[in-house]
């Protein structure tokens, strides 16, 4: 019997702030819940965080009205403050139950910094390129989240 191999993707940004307010965009739940839903036309319904290792965040998001259909469960396996994050994530809802393992580096670069985001353990490319889709609405949701709270 062979099995499909699982896939992963990396994408970068660059935010012109301090790794510090990138790091609270990911650890406050007030913030991370501004940027987390994955499509713009989408809302989340609910959001928590536990900023510690071993604890994580939990998501409610979704299509507009109720914004319920999908939920996000991570993990954070590795919890370096201001550096390093790394996430088991389970994502469940109406037509999928995928898991991933996500890691997040933050790196100080002149002028801001640079956000390293991985992704493995997707089970199809289909399902790849939706994450990376997602994951890249994401990160532009942080860039406007970071411009607000400025």
């Amino acid at each position: 019997m062979t099995t499909a191999p699982l896939l992963s993707f990396d994408l970068e940004r660059t935010y012109p702030v301090p790794p510090e307010r990138v790091w609270a965009a990911w650890t406050r739940a007030d913030l991370l819940q501004r940027w987390v839903c994955p499509h713009p036309d989408w809302r989340v319904a609910t959001c928590s965080v536990d900023p510690r290792q071993g604890g994580g965040y939990r998501v409610r998001f979704g299509p507009r009205p109720d914004g319920d259909a999908y939920r996000e469960t991570a993990t954070f396996a590795v919890f370096e403050p201001v550096e390093r994050l790394v996430l088991d994530v389970l994502t469940s809802g109406e037509d999928t139950a995928q898991s991933s393992r996500c890691t997040v580096l933050l790196l100080p670069v002149e002028g801001g910094t640079r956000l390293e985001l991985r992704v493995e353990g997707k089970s199809g490319p289909q399902t790849a390129e939706h994450m990376r889709i997602g994951w890249q609405w994401c990160l532009e949701g942080i860039a406007e989240q970071l411009d607000v709270a400025a």
